[in-house]
């Protein structure tokens, strides 16, 4: 079961990079490094659909009166 996450995209990102700073490390024990990962992919997952949600907004506003969308898509 997912659970909701509450961060801003920033935070995410780093909360993100700490946890791949941990994992390189190799400090962590193999139970940490397999709780860690998987808090690794929920963060992935949500920072992946923010940015997918942005560009769409990106875009809707490129519809409005022009022709190209300001990201090139």
């Amino acid at each position: 079961m997912e659970e909701k996450i509450d961060l801003t995209y920033e935070q995410a990102v780093a909360e993100l990079e700490g946890i791949i700073r941990k994992l390189e490390s190799g400090e962590a024990s193999l139970d940490d490094s397999i709780s860690l990962y998987s808090r690794g992919m929920e963060l992935s997952k949500f920072c992946k659909e923010k940015l997918d949600s942005i560009v769409k907004q990106i875009s809707a506003l490129g519809e409005d009166g022009k022709s190209e969308s300001p990201l090139g898509e």
